[in-house]
């Protein structure tokens, strides 16, 4: 995670911004996750690139905005979204594809990293792939 450098992150955030964000979707985001958000919202990681058992080359674009009065924050997103998404899984992120990075909360309340390919679908829903256990592993995964 010490690897990562955050390019373009945007607007400032507080911690009732994100809990006015969790109010709304009714979870907790990972402490892992919060504490990048406070600093980084809406930026991109440097490195950005990253693989998982059913894809090589997968592309971490940027952090979706969880600043709600901002235009494309993770609500909107979110909203957007969630007649496609099975339920309990929450995007974070974004790849420049139209796929999304996702809390899988499906499991409980410790959220593993879920890929949703918009092109892949399954029982008419777009594909949910596993990418990894937490935050900080994805940022592991990082590589140029």
């Amino acid at each position: 995670m010490n690897n990562v450098k955050w390019i373009l992150a945007k607007s400032e955030l507080s911690r009732a911004d994100v809990l006015k964000v969790e109010e709304a979707l009714g979870i907790s985001f990972p402490s892992d996750y919060v504490e990048c958000v406070l600093l980084r919202n809406g930026g991109q990681p440097v490195p950005d690139t990253f693989d998982f058992k059913d894809r090589k080359e997968a592309v971490f674009n940027s952090l979706i905005d969880l600043n709600v009065r901002e235009k494309r924050n993770v609500l909107e997103v979110h909203n957007n979204l969630k007649n496609r998404l099975p339920g309990n899984v929450f995007p974070f992120a974004d790849d420049p594809f139209g796929n999304y990075l996702c809390f899988d909360y499906r499991e409980g309340n410790n959220p593993s990293i879920v890929f949703w390919d918009h092109e892949q679908l399954v029982d008419g829903r777009a594909n949910v792939l596993f990418v990894c256990n937490s935050f900080s592993d994805l940022l592991d995964k990082l590589y140029s």
